[in-house]
């Protein structure tokens, strides 16, 4: 069987990443990003955030240079009207997309010629920890003081989603949820925490030859990836933990809407941690207008006109019958 990796809890030996997105959006449309990470050069490679890359971008980084305690990464690129922002900038294979966070943002910009609009949405999609793993969001609260359980309570939840996710027959199903149940009551249940923690890859070996063997060797590789993808998804959670986000924006025009943390001048400031998208979407938002009194005068006079014209059209029909 499959060996996985031991699930992450080092937290406390994980450097913090502070990663920083300025957004600054033109008259025209078009909108120049800069993006900047500070942190230990083990933190800003791993995966928990992904950093642009590609020829799209014009990076500068110190990660080549000699040791140090901590280092920078920096991202510059200009987008087109109404481009979108990439939801993520992994691009690679070796994690699964479903595991990493996502941030979808778009930039709109709707001109009409008496006014128009810039509207900024983002979003972090959120872990949904305190669904899938309770004990989980206990621990990353207070980690000198891990509730009971909290990594058998992973640990079943990565097996019952893979058993979930996987397509079996529906004849098949109720076997195995029963032996993955019964080896859950009879052997999981009596290890404790220390125990599992330190043996965890053998436990994690035994659960998926519970719910693999009984099921079709055509589905082994589905469940190998089901549950790969599902325990990047964990540890990525927890790795998360320690980073940081700051948001900047200014947008054209007049301020009519947004929900940002602050406003110095005419930057608007979100920053945020974990705790605002562990479990449901954080949402970012700002909406401004420019408005063109002159244009909006003249379209009133020439509706009064053309109104006027009508009228007397009308009129002059009406006496000819």
């Amino acid at each position: 069987m499959k060996k996985y990796k031991i699930l992450s809890i080092l937290l406390l030996f994980c450097a913090c990443v502070e990663h920083k997105f300025f957004f600054q959006v033109t008259p025209n449309g078009r909108y120049e990003v800069k993006y900047s990470a500070h942190g230990d050069k083990m933190d800003l490679q791993d995966h928990d955030f992904p950093m642009p890359s590609g020829v799209e971008w014009d990076i500068h980084s110190t990660m080549k240079q000699i040791e140090a305690e901590s280092y920078d990464y920096t991202a510059h690129r200009f987008f087109k009207r109404n481009e979108n922002f990439p939801e993520t900038f992994f691009r690679g294979d070796s994690i699964y997309l479903g595991s990493i966070l996502k941030h979808p943002i778009e930039v709109s910009h709707f001109y009409w010629f008496f006014w128009e609009r810039f509207i900024f949405k983002g979003r972090l999609i959120g872990r949904k920890v305190e669904n899938k793993y309770p004990l989980v969001r206990q621990f990353m609260e207070d980690i000198d003081n891990p509730p009971d359980g909290w990594v058998k309570e992973a640990l079943i939840y990565l097996l019952t989603e893979t058993l979930k996710r996987t397509d079996l027959e529906w004849n098949t199903r109720p076997i195995i949820t029963a032996e993955l149940n019964h080896w859950i009551e009879k052997e999981l249940q009596s290890v404790n925490d220390s125990t599992l923690f330190e043996e965890l890859d053998y436990y994690k070996n035994l659960g998926l030859d519970v719910i693999m063997q009984p099921a079709p060797p055509i589905l082994y590789n589905e469940m190998d990836s089901i549950f790969k993808m599902l325990e990047d998804e964990l540890e990525i959670t927890l790795e998360l933990s320690n980073d940081s986000f700051e948001f900047q924006l200014i947008l054209p025009g007049i301020l009519e809407y947004n929900n940002a943390d602050s406003l110095a001048g005419d930057t608007l400031f979100w920053n945020l941690s974990l705790e605002n998208y562990i479990n449901e979407d954080y949402i970012l938002t700002a909406e401004s207008g420019l408005n063109y009194p002159i244009r909006q005068k003249w379209g009133v006079a020439l509706s009064i006109i053309l109104g006027l014209l009508f009228i007397i059209i009308r009129m002059r029909k009406n006496r000819t019958h």
